[in-house]
């Protein structure tokens, strides 16, 4: 089968172990300064419980599982194509974009969390997915090679960003020219926001698009989504 982890057992102890240093060191490339440090502490756990997690992302009472068909129809998939799925927590969007880019796509699904990228290898192989690549990712960029990818997506996991600039420079790098860059958030708007998401989310959409758009990336739209009433979708591409 073509399906694996990147890398396996042994080389992921050791780069979740560089991942954890990274964030005790709260600094990334080029001395970036952490932005929110200790955001991602639970995903760095080793012991971390995926079945709570698919409790939590996998129901209908989140949005993004929710309207997921409507989001995938609207990212404007081509069969053939190589999509990263950036923060791919339990494999959601992963299992659908591999559906959508046919056998001669590929599906990368990018964490930090190693248990997460297990349980996405262990049901890609039950399900017969063989176009996905897991890759365990440090904190302050994105390990793609250069000029892969066709489009990459973010969901729900832009402000878990520890290190944006380190992040997006190497999503940008990762991308071909003319490639799409998804990414969904949640709203985060004084008055209106519940606290939890304000407590949580360090800053709104006007600030995350000056982010990725001081990256490279030139805005291309809002989608509006019926469905989605605390997140947003933007789209973005490489030039």
């Amino acid at each position: 089968m073509k399906l694996r982890l990147t890398s396996l057992l042994a080389p992921v102890s050791l780069l979740l172990a560089a991942s954890l240093l990274i964030g005790q060191e709260a600094t990334g490339p080029g001395g970036e300064k952490s932005v929110k440090p200790g955001i991602n502490e639970r995903f760095l756990d080793p012991e971390l419980k995926v079945d709570d997690w698919l409790k939590r992302f996998e129901v209908e009472s989140r949005e993004t599982f929710f309207e997921r068909h409507k989001v995938v129809e609207s990212c404007g998939i081509k069969k053939g194509m190589a999509i990263a799925d950036i923060g791919a927590g339990t494999g959601l969007y992963t299992r659908l974009f591999a559906k959508e880019t046919g056998p001669d796509g590929w599906v990368y699904a990018v964490d930090i969390s190693a248990p997460f990228l297990k349980h996405i290898v262990a049901r890609a192989q039950q399900e017969g997915q063989e176009n996905i690549s897991a890759i365990l990712s440090p904190e302050n960029v994105t390990p793609l090679p250069a000029n892969s990818l066709d489009m990459a997506f973010i969901c729900d996991t832009y402000h878990h960003f520890e290190y944006p600039k380190g992040t997006m420079d190497s999503l940008l790098r990762a991308l071909k020219k003319g490639g799409a860059l998804v990414v969904i958030d949640f709203e985060r708007i004084e008055g209106k926001t519940r606290k939890w998401t304000m407590g949580h989310v360090r800053a709104g959409k006007e600030v995350f698009r000056k982010e990725i758009e001081d990256a490279g990336l030139t805005f291309v739209e809002e989608v509006k989504l019926e469905g989605l009433k605390e997140n947003y979708f933007l789209r973005f591409r490489k030039e």
